[in-house]
């Protein structure tokens, strides 16, 4: 949402202030003056976490059920990804998503009672955990979500 925004701040980039700069920042502006409203996190109640990553970047949501049987959101994060991970492959940024996602709300989720439950829009991932099969990486991911309940 925000990339044409970011673009603009960049190093040697000309000040070009046009359409998509424009809907970008009215994007921006009506996302954090509307609904969802915040919620404060309850240890009592599980978590849930919504992530997903593009090629630039990668985004989650941290949500529990409140009183009325919906998910609100605890938090938002957005990251773009720097050097090597801009070329990883699409398996991995998902993968990617979600260990950053645990370790930005490390706080809360470390050691929660209640499994958390993960929302991902890549269907590998799922198998990912009962694999038998690693990757290098996949074994520095797996040592990073060791602390974790999911």
């Amino acid at each position: 949402m925000a990339r044409p925004l970011h673009n603009l701040v960049k190093k040697d980039t000309p000040w070009k202030w046009e359409s998509r700069e424009q809907e970008a920042f009215q994007g921006l502006k009506d996302a954090i003056t509307s609904a969802p409203v915040l919620r404060h996190a309850d240890p009592t109640k599980p978590y849930f976490l919504e992530t997903d990553a593009s090629g630039a970047a990668l985004g989650s949501i941290l949500s529990q059920r409140q009183e009325d049987g919906r998910l609100h959101p605890l938090g938002f994060l957005s990251e773009s990804f720097k050097g090597a991970e801009q070329n990883y492959d699409t398996h991995n940024k998902e993968l990617l998503a979600i260990i950053c996602s645990f370790e930005y709300w490390r706080i809360f989720l470390e050691g929660t009672v209640h499994p958390i439950t993960v929302f991902t829009d890549h269907r590998n991932l799922e198998y990912w955990k009962e694999s038998r099969c690693y990757k290098p990486l996949d074994y520095t991911i797996g040592i990073a979500c060791f602390f974790y309940y999911f």
